[in-house]
């Protein structure tokens, strides 16, 4: 039975240029692939913490307007028992606002903004070319 398979001797220059060119080409859309990869999950870390602050931000601005209906209350009331829970609920609504933008700390500096994985992947590419063609012109 007789082998598809040939051997180095046995290809010729253009063959292996052809070859070469077909490999360069499926290993720079691999290359491509796996950054968008990297940089699509980086954005949604991103969007995740950005959602946080702003809800944390959203939240804070409650609380101010809180704080001052309780002022006012109290002002008014001098003793009367409603400014307490307006003062509750302003408290309840800055820890509340202090809780995500912890959470979203977090997930900011969770993030890697360097792609390294395609980073080290184009290096041992390139280690992996040097030595082909290394390889190639010692015969």
């Amino acid at each position: 039975m007789a082998s598809n398979y040939t051997t180095d001797r046995d290809r010729s220059i253009g063959n292996i240029i052809k070859d070469l060119t077909a490999d360069f080409s499926m290993l720079f859309r691999s290359e491509i692939a796996l950054l968008k990869l990297e940089i699509k999950d980086t954005v949604a870390k991103l969007g995740g913490g950005a959602a946080m602050f702003a809800a944390a931000a959203f939240l804070a601005i409650f609380g101010l307007g809180f704080l001052f209906v309780t002022i006012t209350l109290g002002l008014v009331a001098l003793g009367v028992p409603a400014w307490v829970s307006t003062l509750i609920v302003t408290v309840v609504l800055f820890v509340v606002a202090g809780v995500l933008a912890m959470m979203g700390k977090k997930k900011f500096a969770a993030v890697q903004f360097v792609p390294n994985q395609s980073i080290e992947q184009i290096k041992t590419d390139i280690e992996t070319i040097k030595a082909d063609v290394a390889r190639v012109t010692s015969k």
